[in-house]
This record gives C-alpha cells, sequence and structure tokens, in this order.
C-alpha cells in the first residue's frame, strides 16, 4: 500500500486540475483515500473482488468497480488516472517492467489516453522505460526511496526530472543552474547527496546550489569550502583522506583514536559490514567513513557528521 504521505502529495499535485481521478489498480484504496479526503471525485478499479470490497469500505465516499486496468468501464478521457502496476511476480519482485501487471508500455499507453495521469514505478526503473515527455519524480521519504512518480498529460512539464525528499520537505529539479563542469579534490566539508537526487541525475544541480564541486565525475560525493546545509544531502566536516588499504586505514584510525559510527559508500567494492568486521573494534570518537574511488584509486574519507542548529 502506497505510504499516505506519498499519497497526499500526489493527490495534492492533482487537486488543481479539477478533475475527477480513476485509480484503475486502486488496490485496499491508499490513494483513493488520499484523494477523497482532498476533496476530489473517485473511482477505484480493482480486479480483485475482495480487495475491490476492502477499498470501497476503507473509503465510503469513492466508487469502487471490479474490473481490469487496461479495459476499465469508463472513458478516461476526461479524468485523471493513477496506475500502480503490480511488480509481484509467481514466486518474488520482478525487476523487469514488461513482466509487471499491467505490462509497463501497456500501462503507458492507458495513462496517456488520460486528461492526465501519473504511473508508479520503481525508483530505480531504467530511464529508457519513461514515455518521451513525462515529468519524472523521484520520492523519497527517510532515508527510503518510495518510487518513481511518472507524470503524463495535463500541467506536466514534459522532460522534467524532480528529486522530492517529503521528510525535509525539499525538492530540487533538472530546471535549476548545474555546477561548472569539473572535479575539485577533497575540501574542508564533503556533501552526501540523498538517493532521491542521484536517482533523477540531480548531483550537478545540488552542488551548484550549495556552492559545491563533485570529487569525481562518476561519484555523487561533493565537496566545498564552507558548511552548507541542506535537506536533500548530509554535511561533513573532512578529517582525512586516506588511499585505501585495510591495514592503511586501520594503522591510521587507531592512531588518531576515530571510531567508525558510520560507514557510507558509493562506487566502493566493500559492503558497509563487511568493512566494518576487517576494521575491528576501536575506542575512540565517533566518526564517518566515506568510502569510494576518486581518479581511479580506491579511498576513504573520514568525515564528522555536522548537524545545523
Amino acid at each position: 500500500m502506497t505510504h499516505p504521505l506519498v499519497a497526499a502529495r500526489r493527490a495534492a499535485r492533482l487537486a488543481p486540475l479539477g478533475l475527477p481521478v480513476a485509480d484503475l489498480t486502486c488496490g485496499i484504496g491508499g490513494d483513493l483515500g488520499a484523494c477523497a479526503d482532498a476533496g476530489l471525485r473517485t473511482i477505484g478499479v480493482e480486479r480483485d473482488p475482495v480487495t475491490a470490497l476492502l477499498a470501497a469500505s476503507n473509503v465510503p465516499g469513492a466508487s469502487v468497480v471490479q474490473g481490469d486496468a487496461l479495459r476499465p468501464p469508463l472513458d478516461l478521457a476526461g479524468v485523471a488516472a493513477i496506475i500502480d502496476p503490480s511488480r509481484r511476480g509467481r514466486l518474488a519482485r520482478t525487476f523487469d517492467p514488461m513482466a509487471f501487471a499491467p505490462p509497463w508500455d501497456l500501462a503507458v499507453s492507458q495513462v496517456a489516453s488520460a486528461r492526465a495521469g501519473v504511473l508508479k514505478a520503481p525508483p530505480g526503473i531504467d530511464r529508457r522505460y519513461l514515455p518521451p515527455g513525462a515529468e519524472v519524480e523521484y520520492v523519497q521519504l527517510g532515508r527510503s526511496m518510495r518510487e518513481a512518480s511518472v507524470w503524463v498529460g495535463a500541467e506536466t512539464s514534459p522532460g522534467l526530472r524532480r528529486a522530492v525528499l517529503l521528510s525535509g520537505n525539499a525538492t530540487l529539479d533538472s530546471a535549476s543552474p548545474e555546477a561548472p563542469a569539473g572535479t575539485a579534490p577533497a575540501g574542508p566539508f564533503v556533501f552526501d547527496p540523498e538517493s532521491c537526487v542521484t536517482l533523477a541525475g540531480l548531483v550537478r544541480q545540488l552542488a551548484s546550489r550549495l556552492g559545491a564541486r563533485l570529487l569525481d565525475e562518476r561519484v555523487g560525493y561533493l565537496t566545498g569550502p564552507v558548511a552548507v546545509f541542506d535537506p536533500l544531502c548530509a554535511t561533513f566536516a573532512t578529517l582525512d583522506v586516506i588511499p585505501f588499504s585495510i591495514s592503511r586505514l586501520k594503522e591510521r584510525l587507531r592512531n588518531l583514536r576515530w571510531a567508525p559510527a558510520e560507514i557510507r559508500r558509493r562506487a566502493f567494492p566493500i559492503e558497509p559490514d563487511e568493512l566494518r568486521r576487517l576494521i575491528g573494534r576501536i575506542e575512540g570518537d565517533a566518526v564517518t567513513l566515506l568510502c569510494t574511488t576518486l581518479n581511479g584509486q580506491k579511498t576513504v574519507i573520514v568525515g564528522r557528521r555536522l548537524v545545523q542548529r
């Protein structure tokens, strides 16, 4: 079921259209309820009869019918349509959009026939599956990516990509200025963008907003001369930059009494739990290890997490 905050954001975006909302894969009514709460006329279509009854019970103000998302019992020309293709296969979740139910290409065609619409996709969906002219929001709540919302039709900005962090009430989109090309060595501060930023391909836009530069063209970490705080990234004071080897890293941490409280990685071959096991227990001041590859060299940046007061 869609998280209530994600559903509420979708409903808030649909409300100004003034159109009835048809959720063609309504499930037990998560999006239906949010749209009804926003004052929208809501229609739910659900292929499973028991689930349809649950949706009708959960959202008494909605009109819920049993039916197929690809053959709904209504004309879509005057509505805003929602489709959330199921990613559950017979044995496990599937990551092949053509194996979704309904298949991704048919779901795209169906939503495109409505006055406006949105498809819910996995956050990591390959961009080649996105319909031309779609606007895509990469939605995150806390540290968890929730979905990619693919908007088509009325009141969309074709080709726009947007990072949305609901827990920080923060957004960033591809129309924002980009930082200049090029990289910089690790400076006094390092920034780790949230997942919604990297998945949306907006690292350069965030760098511009922070007054920062990329550490490497292929890695999401940023660096800058000033501590800047933004909900869309974590900010660290740089304590050390260590060319990676287990022995060198352990020696440096023990000598300076730095205890890794958190290990983050980008473009680095060792999982955080495995690296923690290899380092062993160290007593000392809490630090964060930012593990990455810079200019082809595996590197660990030791940082101290900064929090705005």
